[in-house]
């Protein structure tokens, strides 16, 4: 009886730790082998919020709150990484790719529908260990209102020793304008 109690107690202790985030990530166990991260698309009521990471291959986790929400806690979406394409041979690119969504869930980009006219809050962070050496940049935070039927780009950008976070409109193919400059 007494020890039943204790992993009661030590089981509700242990999922109380992580109470401040909200993660739906995905996970090996949840989701499987994935190659890639699925894809959303735009509706009269939503936009479509893409996120990436740039300027070097450590990993950033991106999380997101809807102003609509109840629950104003942070939702883990996942985690992206620079594959390198366009800067090495595209069959690398692809290769690092496959290897990082497969195993480490790490994918090139990530993508969340948005409620149209709403506030929308979107933040990045990268922190780890290299070969000899640690680092970490962020969270960096930004909140836009995403418009109906747009596309936006939220990206990580790897500057030298800092990183900074912009959000961009990139709806119309070949075209980016800056948000919030």
């Amino acid at each position: 009886m007494k020890l039943s109690r204790l992993l009661l107690s030590i089981m509700l202790t242990l999922t109380g730790c992580h109470s401040n985030v909200r993660d739906s990530s995905p996970s090996l166990l949840k989701d499987g082998i994935q190659l890639q991260q699925k894809k959303v698309t735009t509706d009269e009521q939503h936009a479509k919020v893409i996120m990436k990471a740039t300027g070097y291959t450590y990993p950033v986790e991106f999380s997101v709150r809807r102003a609509s929400d109840p629950d104003r806690r942070m939702e883990v979406l996942g985690t992206v990484v620079d594959s390198g394409r366009g800067k090495v041979f595209a069959w690398i690119a692809k290769l690092n790719e496959a290897a990082n969504s497969a195993t480490f869930k790490h994918f090139p980009q990530l993508e969340t529908q948005a409620n149209a006219d709403e506030p929308f809050e979107v933040s990045g962070r990268s922190h780890g260990m290299g070969t000899g050496n640690t680092y970490s940049c962020g969270p960096l935070n930004s909140t836009f209102t995403p418009e109906r039927s747009k596309v936006y780009q939220v990206e990580f950008q790897f500057i030298g020793l800092g990183c900074e976070q912009h959000v961009y409109d990139v709806t119309r193919p070949g075209q980016r304008s800056l948000i919030g400059a």
